[in-house]
């Protein structure tokens, strides 16, 4: 996968300033997670030049702050229930995953998207394909 990042060159002209990996790849077993981009806060400043991506990987961007991540869960993959202080959107590129909320298991096909409000949830791929998810974590905790 390439990531290109386009911004503000130093003379003030727009170009690519980023062109080539993920700023952070990370393998948890069976789900890795690719770090696109995060933001430090809302609205973000569009004027830096650097690769915002953190040296190390964290579940949600700070307060007042966003993460672009790409997922892929393998075959036979659960991940626990948890939450986050986020509002997430998620959307399925490819494959199959289950949505784990309440007593409710919602199967997810690529094209389908999740609005995840900051409620305690779980994911299963319970396919015998990999699956891969876009998702964008915004933070619903206050600045300072």
């Amino acid at each position: 996968m390439k990531r290109v990042v386009t911004g503000w060159r130093q003379d003030g002209s727009p170009g690519v300033l980023i062109e080539g990996a993920p700023g952070l790849e990370v393998d948890f077993g069976q789900t890795s997670a690719s770090e696109i981009w995060m933001s430090s806060s809302i609205p973000p400043d569009t004027r830096g030049r650097g690769d915002a991506v953190p040296a190390d990987w964290q579940l949600e961007p700070p307060p007042g702050g966003t993460i672009f991540r790409l997922a892929t869960h393998q075959p036979g993959e659960e991940v626990a229930l948890h939450s986050t202080a986020t509002v997430d959107y998620v959307v399925v590129l490819s494959g199959e995953l289950t949505l784990l909320i309440g007593d409710r298991e919602v199967e997810l096909v690529a094209g389908d998207v999740v609005v995840q409000q900051g409620t305690p949830h779980g994911w299963a791929n319970r396919s015998s394909e990999p699956c891969t998810v876009a998702a964008v974590l915004v933070s619903t905790r206050a600045v300072g």
